[in-house]
């Protein structure tokens, strides 16, 4: 092939990704910081409330969700209410829930919309002035909500704390999710067990990785409320979507011990929907980049960019997709400019890298 003709082929498929915005396209703009930050010094619960509302969505994950339940009944903590919601399951889920009893546990059924919609009809349905998440295929350690009130109650300040996690991948386990990532185990060397983030250091970390799990967050009501719920036009990603608006309002804490295991299934959504959620979160990131305040903030934004993208090409590689890999490269190394990205463009639409990571 000459090299015009790559050049041109690689165009092509570029402007296959590059569609324009229009009526009911994503947004791709950074939220608005808020106004004011809710006080979250002096949150009283209401009465008779419990301390925290546990948010569990589950679709057709029948056996999984049972242990992630059981994980949660056995909460040392126990002032709380356990909110299954049960996205359209067509599975044997309603029957294995019907089996527990517990009346700290209420299900809900909905028509399947999706991981942010069942959430958010968790968080409406309950009263805990904290709201804690936990995925049906993910399992709590029995101190994670005992270490999460305990640190809250020593930091009225923060709005947000979340821990360190264990991995279960394909039967591959990782002790410390948070020491493979690559900018946030920068700060754990030699770091102290427990610290307060800022929101500017919370907001360049997530700029550049996804460093916060669903499972290991537990989040004020307060603070929830005033930003909004997670995002329902999103399929993938929609967490990390609603960290940056969290990021805006409130410090964030952190935990420097496994409260939550993370078991990745086959039909994971960030695997299922992996191709929207990258897509949508290039987007996002685009847009914080064109809105950075200062010179720290766009360069964290373009290691971001640059992530995204590799993980995003890495996808359509490993399913023999080269000319996708190569646009996705192509196009944003064009945008921030990057070098290595349209080098990897032309490397990816002549043969496949070696995927190392």
């Amino acid at each position: 092939m000459s090299i015009g003709g790559l050049v041109l082929g690689l165009l092509r498929g570029a402007a296959l990704v590059w569609r324009p915005t229009g009526k009911g396209a994503w947004v791709d703009r950074p939220p608005p910081a808020t106004g004011t930050v809710p006080d979250v010094a002096h949150e009283p619960a209401a009465a008779g409330a419990p301390r925290f509302s546990v948010i569990v969505p589950t679709y057709n994950r029948g056996p999984l969700v049972v242990e992630a339940i059981e994980s949660v009944l056995t909460q040392r903590a126990g002032d709380f209410e356990l909110i299954v919601v049960d996205d359209g399951s067509t599975d044997d889920t309603g029957r294995r829930l019907g089996r527990i009893h517990d009346r700290r546990l209420r299900r809900l059924n909905l028509p399947h919309r999706g991981a942010a919609a069942a959430r958010n009809a968790g968080i409406a349905a309950g009263s805990g002035s904290l709201v804690a998440f936990l995925d049906s295929d993910d399992l709590w350690k029995p101190d994670k909500l005992e270490q999460e009130a305990d640190f809250l109650a020593r930091h009225p300040e923060v709005g947000v704390v979340f821990s360190d996690l264990e991995k279960v991948d394909r039967g591959r386990f990782t002790p410390s999710f948070m020491r493979t990532t690559e900018v946030f185990s920068r700060r754990l060397r030699g770091g102290p067990a427990e610290r307060v983030l800022s929101m500017r250091e919370i907001y360049l970390c997530l700029l550049q990785e996804a460093v916060v799990k669903t499972p290991a967050l537990t989040v004020r009501r307060r603070i929830l409320d005033s930003v909004g719920g997670f995002d329902e036009r999103w399929h993938s990603s929609e967490d990390w979507e609603l960290l940056f608006r969290l990021a805006q309002a409130t410090p964030f804490g952190y935990l420097d011990r496994p409260l939550a295991v993370i078991r990745v299934s086959p039909d994971s959504l960030h695997r299922v929907e992996q191709e929207h959620g990258d897509r949508r979160m290039l987007q996002l990131l685009a847009a914080h980049l064109r809105a950075a305040p200062d010179a720290e903030v766009r360069a964290a934004a373009r290691r971001g960019i640059r992530g995204r993208a590799r993980h995003l090409a890495w996808h359509h590689l490993d399913a023999g997709r080269r000319a996708a890999a190569a646009a996705i490269c192509l196009r944003w190394g064009l945008a921030l400019p990057s070098a290595e990205l349209l080098a990897r463009a032309v490397a990816g639409a002549v043969r496949a890298p070696r995927r190392t990571a």
